[in-house]
């Protein structure tokens, strides 16, 4: 299995893990940063740590949060002010180290990746954190994806102005969120540590409350502002402060209900952060899963000395299966209009035929008149149905872009698949039922290619089908941390035309080039097209296998996808 390592690099101490695709931690370690905090020194330091957390070489690519800003690259250190460092290229000199990928990007960044992976944010596609703590810092992630702006210095979400006749700011500014909300300013307005704050207003010190009202008030204004410019859909507080979330969260609640409109703060939650100390590294180790997955590196690219070498370019590949899913889904469509279209012309014609009894007076009594106005309506909510089912599909993006894996929640996709094929089953008489998992249960894959993989296998058995039944189900394995997602079907043995051991064989051909001769996927046979998808599922970490097919002794074609589980525990 593949890790990369994740470095949360901190002015006092560096943590870091061993980290799987899932999240999962093989190892950490946290060491003192080598006082005073001298870039060489902190590079050597962090290199004997990487040893400690990955003996056996294993890990693939580095990512490092590095206290403020790092440049658009994820390559230099522009500024860390409680290192003394400025341009420092910390991704290159680790790379020349370790022979591993690296690439940096600000903690507080890391952090929200953090969060937003496995912590308080998961499953949101916009947020906010706020790291309060020694200064105040901030992460924002618009649509699944982090900003960092077009110098990769965005979202500095602390040194926005709260009072334009505040306490100067080591920014330049005066009066920043910074100056109100820190561990520094808590002691300069109180003399006291947030943490024996927390304890007196636990113990029920009225002055201590009071403090923490008049903190949420402050912090409460400072998210507003931030609110109405993002509309986010979760502001998420970490760092030492939010120990006190209980305390403050009332009267930030209220700041926010007073200052922001409803129509700008619709479903907003603010949250108090899940993952500690470590979501740091633990964003770190996303931030280098981002990279490993943008450069389709794998865990077999390592020379005879154990170094990385460099990626092979996936542009052909993805060019290749996005062509793939795009032409399954628009054979799909157009197949699935053209059978609406058919539905629709028996309750239009029931429709009709009951308004000319009514209209030529063909009714034997009042009774019988509601009846076909009752059966009539009866149609007309038939063709409505039909007629959503088309518009939605009909708007469903054929733009397949570059694989992004992210949690999937099994429970919606199966219901779209169910959605998408049912009146596909229903026209043939086909049992299909779809039997969706737990809403716990997540799946790490690119949820636009999964919901296209599985719709296409679905409706690609419903066409080899003349009767019989279809059944797609998940089996969670919690103990491997793997979904299995099973379609049974009854379709009959020669719609596999090829052996497994000729679709071993094509596995072996050459990717597909400009001269290849490429054949379009509504002329391949199930088992070209079982290929297809074998390749676009193994992009996402995943497997797809048949199992088996019909027999004398069974008379089930058996597919089994598996992907990496994620579930809430975890």
């Amino acid at each position: 299995m593949p890790y990369v390592i994740g470095i949360d690099l901190g002015g006092t101490a560096i943590k870091l893990g061993r980290y799987d695709a899932q999240g999962a931690c093989a190892a950490s370690v946290t060491v003192p940063t080598p006082q005073p905090p001298q870039p060489e020194q902190v590079v050597e330091a962090m290199v004997a740590a990487i040893a400690l957390v990955d003996p056996q070489n294993e890990a693939i690519a580095i990512g490092v949060g590095t206290p403020g800003p790092a440049d658009a690259a994820g390559r230099v250190a522009r500024v860390a002010i409680n290192l003394g460092w400025q341009d420092v290229p910390l991704a290159d000199w680790l790379e020349a180290k370790t022979g591993k990928p690296t690439v940096l990007a600000n903690d507080a960044n890391c952090a929200g990746l953090g969060e937003a992976w496995l912590g308080a944010g998961r499953n949101l596609r916009d947020m906010i954190l706020l790291t309060l703590g020694t200064g105040v810092g901030g992460a924002i992630l618009l649509d699944g994806k982090l900003f960092t702006g077009r110098q990769g210095t965005g979202g500095e979400l602390g040194l926005i102005t709260l009072n334009p006749q505040g306490p100067a700011c080591n920014s330049g500014n005066r009066g920043s969120l910074e100056q109100y909300c820190s561990v520094q300013a808590i002691r300069r307005r109180t003399g006291l540590e947030p943490e024996e704050l927390g304890r007196r207003a636990k113990a029920g010190d009225r002055a201590a409350i009071a403090f923490w009202q008049e903190y949420g008030r402050d912090l409460g204004a400072g998210i507003a502002s931030l609110v109405y410019v993002l509309t986010p859909e979760a502001v998420i507080l970490s760092g030492g402060m939010s120990a006190s979330f209980e305390f403050f969260y009332p009267t930030l609640w209220d700041e926010l209900q007073t200052r922001v409109l409803p129509s700008s703060r619709e479903g907003l939650q603010v949250l108090p952060a899940a993952l500690g100390n470590q979501a740091g590294q633990i964003g770190a180790a996303k931030l280098a899963w981002g990279w490993v997955r943008e450069q389709g590196l794998g865990s077999d690219r390592r020379a005879q000395d154990g170094r990385m070498q460099p990626p092979a370019p996936t542009h052909l590949q993805q060019m290749e299966m996005a062509y793939w899913l795009v032409s399954e889904q628009a054979r799909f469509n157009a197949g699935f209009l053209a059978r609406v279209s058919h539905e629709l012309r028996s309750p239009i014609n029931g429709v009709i035929g009951l308004q000319q009894l009514i209209l030529n007076d063909l009714c034997d009594s009042p009774e019988e008149e509601r009846e076909f106005v009752r059966q009539a309506n009866g149609a007309a909510q038939k063709m409505l149905g039909l007629l959503d089912q088309a518009i939605a599909i009909s708007r469903i993006s054929q733009d397949f872009r570059k694989l992004e894996l992210q949690p999937v929640q099994l429970v919606g996709t199966f219901l779209t698949v169910q959605d998408r094929t049912q009146l596909l089953a229903r026209n043939r008489n086909l049992q299909l039922e779809i039997h969706p998992p737990s809403p716990d249960d997540y799946v790490l894959a690119d949820p636009q290619w999964l919901q296209q993989g599985l719709v296409s296998l679905v409706s690609g058995a419903i066409a080899w089908m003349q009767d019989g039944s279809i059944r797609l189900m998940a089996e969670i394995d919690a103990a491997t941390k793997q979904a299995h997602l099973i379609l049974e079907d009854t379709r009959p043995a020669e719609s596999w035309k090829e052996s497994v051991g000729q679709l071993a064989g094509f596995a072996q051909m050459p990717e597909i080039t400009r001269d290849s001769g490429y054949t379009p996927i509504d002329q391949l046979s199930p088992g070209l097209t079982l290929l297809a998808f074998q390749a676009i599922f193994e992009a996402m970490g995943g497997r797809l296998e048949l199992l088996s097919i019909p027999t004398d002794i069974s008379p089930l074609s058996r597919l089994q996808l598996t992907l990496p589980l994620i579930q809430e525990e975890d």
